[in-house]
């Protein structure tokens, strides 16, 4: 499928109501003969929070409902389910099916926790887009079934700031001195920054010179950051206090923060986003998987998604999602859009990510 709405340097300035995520497990329903078993049972990883509460209303009510598998979810973030899962040693997983980010994917990949896809077994996997299957995909083996994909790019106050940023370069314009947050690299959209800022240098995480150059940029920050949030309650609470005008973060939590009525606007980079995959995954040594693959189905399936993605304000991974025109004015998604994105790599981050994070806190600490 093509592009949809590949627009740039968005806007969103106008105050909406909120968004009411809510969403209790139902249980129960009838067998429909379309995989797993009537009573079985499987456990499932959500983000905590309206992303959870979105998750259950839009998959799990609905396949418990129809299937008789009941679904047990469990919320939290994902680096402390990728801990769980190594406690477990690949045996007698703690969950079936595991949410993961593109950062903790090849943590899970490289130490054995999660296990290929077998995309014959998937009814919707031809429809899933190529570029974020791609993205999950080791070896010549697709381990990720594409949820929902964000972008990285600049939130900003718009009662503050009078012209909106159009690049990741405006960042060091000195109109920000002072009201910059700036979050680690071991915060992922921290680390996500950092990438945009190696590419703008004409690099990429791999050529040492490259990173080099990154660091020398971010010393011209020093002195002009006022905030260095780590996850994203901190970014939140900076911007609504006042405490910083302008962060890297992604376009979802910016609208939901605009809709909440906060002064908020979002933009896109002229120079490219960077991409923030979430996908979901099979965990070794689960043994459910003939119910974990009927949930997959559901997960994947066009219909589902439409309401999780525009729900959580973040474009869907199966290509056949008709959007609603608000989503597509607001939301820049697409195979087009995914393969500008400059992705993270993370083979050549992970290792590297402790040392760096070091010279990032000679910086600014």
């Amino acid at each position: 499928m093509g592009t949809r709405n590949r627009g740039r340097g968005v806007l969103l300035c106008a105050a909406g109501s909120a968004l009411i995520l809510a969403g209790t497990t139902a249980c129960g329903g009838i067998d429909t003969g379309e995989g797993g078993s009537a009573g079985g049972e499987i456990t499932v990883t959500a983000f905590a929070g309206p992303w959870g509460e979105l998750f259950t209303s839009s998959f799990v009510e609905p396949f418990e409902e129809e299937t008789g598998i009941e679904v047990n979810v469990v919320t939290g973030a994902d680096g402390e389910w990728v801990t769980q899962m190594r406690a477990a040693g690949g045996e007698n997983p703690p969950f079936d099916l595991v949410a993961l980010t593109s950062e903790t994917f090849h943590q899970a990949v490289t130490n054995d926790l999660v296990q290929p896809l077998d995309p014959d077994a998937l009814a919707h996997w031809s429809e899933l887009d190529p570029v974020l299957v791609e993205q999950s995909t080791v070896d010549g083996s697709s381990y990720g079934a594409p949820l929902t994909t964000g972008s990285a790019g600049l939130v900003y106050r718009t009662d503050l700031v009078e012209d909106p940023p159009q690049d990741w370069e405006e960042i060091f314009d000195e109109q920000y001195c002072g009201h910059v947050a700036l979050p680690p690299l071991t915060y992922n959209i921290g680390l996500q920054f950092f990438s945009a800022l190696v590419a703008s240098e004409g690099g990429d995480l791999s050529d040492p010179e490259a990173v080099d150059r990154a660091f020398e940029r971010l010393e011209e920050l020093k002195g002009c950051v006022s905030a260095y949030p780590s996850d994203a309650g901190n970014v939140g609470t900076v911007l609504q206090n006042g405490d910083a005008w302008i962060v890297p973060f992604w376009d979802g939590r910016a609208i939901a923060m605009e809709q909440e009525g906060q002064p908020i606007g979002f933009t896109y980079p002229e120079s490219g986003a960077v991409g923030a995959l979430t996908s979901y995954y099979v965990a070794e040594g689960t043994q459910n998987r003939e119910d974990v693959y009927a949930f997959l189905d559901y997960l994947t399936s066009a219909e589902h998604q439409k309401p999780f993605a525009e729900g959580t304000f973040y474009g869907g991974g199966n290509t056949g999602i008709d959007h609603s025109a608000e989503f597509d004015e607001r939301i820049s998604y697409g195979t087009d859009v995914y393969e500008d994105f400059t992705w993270v790599d993370y083979g050549a981050a992970t290792p590297n990510l402790n040392e760096w994070q070091q010279r990032w806190n000679e910086i600014f600490q």
